[in-house]
């Protein structure tokens, strides 16, 4: 499986949430789209789970061992 990152920094805008639209829409079925982001900025993360899940795609979250970081792991549904 092809996993593509996109690293939205420390402050999500929405030029970010935009680059995960344009990322989902190039998304193939045997790939996956990792999104990470600060911690700090997990609470925006229903924003980028709006736009991943309107283009059909199942989605989870973790956050690192290191308690800086935050992924959303988004995967095409089938």
């Amino acid at each position: 499986m092809v996993e593509r990152t996109i690293s939205l920094g420390d402050y999500v805008t929405i030029n970010d949430v935009r680059r995960v639209v344009t990322a989902a829409k190039e998304i193939g079925e045997d790939e996956q789209l990792i999104v990470s982001m600060s911690s700090s900025e997990s609470d925006k993360a229903d924003n980028i789970f709006s736009v991943l899940v309107r283009n059909d795609f199942e989605c989870t979250s973790k956050g690192a061992s290191n308690g800086h970081d935050y992924y959303i792991i988004a995967r095409k549904k089938h």
